[in-house]
């Protein structure tokens, strides 16, 4: 029998009509948990689109970096690279079901390590949701190590007071923004000074503690939410997702 190991090919996805891309969507929408379902720009509806015009630019001055496995032409795993200055980020990483146990995800991790080398990167970090054992497990072997803990939580809008809590700073790119592509950041000043406010869907990302309960309570009717929750450090049994960020060095 073949090991489809020996036939895997490494690929960038360039083309921003690459008909594979509908697949590295469905794909990276997998890498959810259940709990964060509908709350993160994979699912937004528009993330296709999204993704088509993050690979417009020349390659060379790109921060979305797609790698795939293919067999045969076909695609079996997706890495979804993001360069952060010095650091290149895994937003994402998935492989279809059926391909597990054919380490696809360790030939994608080691093709970042090159990757992060080429780019002159001195880290490489991940999140990973602490429920997933057997990926924290896999990072951890590549030489990933946990660096923080956050927890995310859901926030309770508030009666609207007399005067704002948060003023906007560019609704027109962020209104363009999630009429394009579903989902949307929007930066706010607060009297603690700017922050960032993501809208995906009937859902915003809001600062933690009373400062995103005041943000949610003024934003919610002009970006149409319904549900506002928070990241934050994570303490203990609380939130209905948790997270772990790992961190390794480049060299």
């Amino acid at each position: 029998m073949t090991d489809l190991r020996t036939t895997a090919e490494l690929c960038d996805l360039t083309e921003p009509t690459d008909p594979a891309l509908e697949s590295v969507v469905d794909l990276l929408a997998r890498t959810v948990p259940a709990s964060c379902a509908g709350l993160v720009a994979y699912h937004a509806p528009g993330y296709r689109s999204f993704l088509a015009a993050a690979l417009t630019p020349p390659a060379a001055i790109r921060t979305v970096i797609l790698r795939s496995v293919r067999v045969g032409g076909d695609l079996r795993a997706v890495a979804d690279w993001r360069l952060l200055g010095r650091q290149l980020f895994l937003n994402g990483i998935a492989t279809y079901p059926e391909e597990r146990g054919r380490s696809h995800g360790r030939l994608l991790l080691d093709d970042g390590l090159t990757l992060a080398r080429r780019l002159h990167c001195t880290t490489l970090a991940l999140d990973v949701s602490l429920d997933n054992f057997d990926a924290r497990r896999l990072y951890q072997r590549m030489g990933f190590a946990e660096r923080s803990y956050a927890t995310w939580t859901n926030i309770t809008f508030g009666v609207p007071g007399p005067a704002p809590a948060a003023r906007v700073l560019d609704w027109p790119s962020f209104a363009a923004h999630r009429a394009s592509y579903g989902f949307g950041d929007l930066r706010v000043d607060t009297p603690n000074g700017t922050e960032t406010v993501r809208v995906v869907g009937n859902a915003m990302r809001v600062p933690a503690g009373a400062e995103g309960v005041s943000v949610a309570t003024a934003l919610a009717a002009v970006v149409a939410a319904s549900r506002g929750y928070a990241i934050r450090p994570f303490v203990d049994g609380d939130g209905f997702a948790r997270f772990a960020r790992m961190h390794r060095a480049a060299a």
